[in-house]
């Protein structure tokens, strides 16, 4: 695995997540408040328009030649009737609009068929936003049908009875109802959830902290790792680190990097012989330890132990036996980057990486 500042492991994307949820609280509250005040300014809101009406007629007779009774002449009607406003008549007269009309051939389709109480003429009802554009929509139509083919007219004729010269003005208002408003709160609160998961992912994957402390051990495949559980287990850990060393003699020089609490770590240390603490830090140094400034870090010092505070700023020695720790929560990809980069300058390495939790 190449270490990134956008490294993650699953469980380290949940742990981020987890932890995070103050934010994931602070979206939710924050997108279901505009969210919600815009559904209800949507959902309340009226929608007033004017439409415009226009009324031609039409006369149908059916074909001279045949001689047809009330019932044979109704069923007439009713089929013409059913044709002129069916779907395909509707595109028939749309495919006649040319571009002297001055509406659209969607707004032509604008139009119902009505039976003038049960006789032959038939009413032509066509709508628009203007009353100059029905009556254009109600002629136009009128003249369709009125030259229409014999076979579209069954064999009969169409005459033109009246043809529109005015138009009425209906008003009407839509506005959603209760239930509408409902669905719209509940695509709101969906939305508010869905975004809020995706600002606090956002914020985790570009987090430079890291949150599963597996990454590190990946990132240092030939260390030895520790990851007490409290003070008293780091004592140990420590304690057993220093013995190795001792028995490989006093000639080697060890270096303890700490990441984190430094002054705290430092009252866990219990060492002997020569130390070295390099820190920036005010401290009270106990007896055998020597306090640097990190500037002095590469200069040469007669210690073989160095104790370096990189809190602030990655900061790391050149002994063969590093010492890293870090606290588990608080890690950063960034300082393992930069360790990364820090170690290749050593040859021999020995490793030993410790986790706080």
């Amino acid at each position: 695995m190449n270490l990134s500042v956008h490294s993650h492991s699953v469980k380290g994307l949940l742990k981020g997540m987890l932890n995070s949820w103050r934010l994931f609280v602070v979206t939710l509250v924050a997108f279901a408040v505009v969210l919600g005040a815009g559904s209800y300014a949507y959902g309340h809101k009226s929608v007033a328009t004017n439409t415009y009406s226009a009324t031609s007629k039409v006369l149908l007779t059916p074909n001279n030649k045949k001689t047809l009774d009330g019932g044979s002449l109704q069923l007439y009607l009713n089929t013409e009737k059913a044709m002129i406003g069916s779907e395909y008549f509707a595109n028939y007269v749309s495919k006649q609009v040319t571009e002297k009309e001055k509406f659209s051939k969607s707004e032509v389709t604008n139009y119902q068929i009505e039976n003038e109480n049960g006789t032959s003429i038939l009413n032509i009802t066509a709508t628009a936003n203007s009353a100059q554009k029905a009556k254009q929509i109600s002629n136009f139509v009128l003249e369709v049908v009125a030259n229409a083919s014999s076979e579209q007219l069954q064999g009969g004729n169409a005459t033109v009875v009246e043809t529109a010269e005015t138009a009425e003005t209906a008003e009407t208002a839509k506005v959603l109802g209760g239930q509408s408003n409902r669905k719209l709160y509940v695509v709101a609160g969906l939305m508010a959830v869905i975004l809020s998961f995706m600002v606090l992912f956002i914020r985790v994957y570009f987090d430079n902290r890291i949150y599963d402390f597996e990454i590190v051990k990946i990132a240092f495949p030939t260390a030895v790792f520790y990851e007490p559980a409290d003070e008293n287990e780091f004592k140990k850990n420590i304690a057993r680190i220093f013995k190795g060393i001792k028995q490989k003699g006093n000639t080697v020089k060890t270096d303890i990097t700490i990441f984190d609490g430094f002054s705290k770590i430092m009252g866990l240390l219990n060492v002997e012989g020569t130390t070295n603490v390099y820190s920036n830090q005010k401290l009270a140094m106990p007896k055998g330890m020597t306090q640097m400034s990190l500037d002095s870090l590469y200069e040469q010092h007669d210690a073989n132990l160095n104790v370096i505070d990189a809190t602030e700023k990655v900061a790391m020695g050149l002994s063969e036996t590093q010492i890293l720790v870090f606290n588990e929560n608080d890690c950063t990809k960034k300082q393992v980057l930069k360790v990364l980069q820090e170690l290749k300058q050593i040859s021999n390495l020995k490793l030993v990486v410790i986790g706080l939790k």
